[in-house]
């Protein structure tokens, strides 16, 4: 098959669908960063945690056949982790960094060991009882396939992303409780010394970022997919760091990076049937990620240099 042909293939319409798709679990992941960096605190958790979202959510929806209780059993553990996460570092000191890494670490082997324990096998797990999240479809738009791809056939979690980004970067930009939360991250001794508790501020980011990680995790087990796999977070919760810094830690800006990270991502997946070697598709949504953080440490660079001019000015 030439190349002209395996491009038309690939670049569809319904490329649009899965972009979207394949957007929403980074997005997600991207708000835990961007809540937490409002303190000045990175949550490089979230992989860990969006492992743990997985994995009890399938695990909840097979248990008890209610994929609703399996979200907020998820997004739950997601604000417990990170709950413990925020009583370690602000009350003992403890890097934030350090802890990070081994929720990530633990998130991995971790679920590995609980899916060998609890359901008996490795690698994967899938079963006719567990609930998925459930799809909107709409039938008045069976007849215009384009129209179709485009706005029907999401899941819930889908649907509900906008909404999610949108109130985020209300609360953080136009509430009160947004500006205290902001002034901890851009100044703490001001923050200090104006009466607000730095310490719950950064104790109520860390937790709601846990939250949004958890969530994401619940919907790439039960709304992207119906099943759990080992590592199947695959580094999308460090996309949404570099989605998160892309657009400088602002909910909407950010999330027109994770629509590059998901476009990438589905991209590869239309590219796997067409014979090209595995190593260069897989490695097509890290070469984004590192296209994006390249171009964000660019505009950071043009934007203080043209803060400079003006200073001299």
């Amino acid at each position: 098959m030439d190349f002209m042909t395996i491009i038309g293939n690939v670049f569809t319409y319904s490329l649009v669908h899965d972009m979207i798709t394949a957007s929403v679990p980074i997005i997600l992941a991207c708000m835990c960063a961007v809540i937490s960096r409002q303190v000045n605190i990175i949550n490089i958790a979230a992989e860990g945690i969006i492992m743990f979202g997985c994995f009890f959510g399938v695990l909840v929806s097979y248990m008890t056949g209610s994929w609703v209780l399996a979200v907020l059993v998820s997004v739950g553990l997601g604000m417990l982790i990170s709950a413990f996460m925020a009583l370690a570092y602000l009350k003992y000191n403890v890097n934030i960094f350090v802890l990070g890494l081994c929720v990530n670490m633990i998130g991995t082997s971790g679920t590995r060991f609980l899916l060998q324990t609890i359901f008996k096998t490795s690698g994967n797990f899938v079963s006719d009882k567990i609930v998925p999240i459930p799809r909107v479809n709409f039938s008045f738009l069976d007849n215009i396939p384009v129209l179709k791809s485009l706005f029907s056939g999401y899941s819930f979690t889908e649907w509900l992303v906008i909404p999610i980004v949108i109130f985020i970067w209300f609360m953080l930009y136009k509430s009160v409780w947004g500006l205290r939360l902001r002034s901890v991250g851009l100044n703490e001794m001001a923050a200090v010394t104006s009466g607000i508790d730095v310490n719950g501020k950064k104790l109520a980011a860390l937790v709601l970022s846990g939250a949004c990680a958890g969530l994401a995790g619940a919907h790439l087990s039960l709304g992207y997919s119906c099943l759990f796999i080992e590592n199947m977070s695959g580094g999308r919760g460090f996309m949404g760091m570099a989605a998160m810094q892309f657009g400088g830690a602002n909910p909407l800006w950010a999330a027109i990076g994770c629509v590059v990270f998901g476009f990438s991502n589905s991209v590869a997946n239309r590219l796997t049937p067409y014979g090209i070697p595995n190593q260069f598709v897989t490695m097509i949504p890290y070469v984004a990620t590192i296209i994006v953080l390249s171009a964000s440490v660019v505009l950071a660079m043009i934007k203080r240099r043209k803060s400079e001019s003006a200073l001299k000015a």
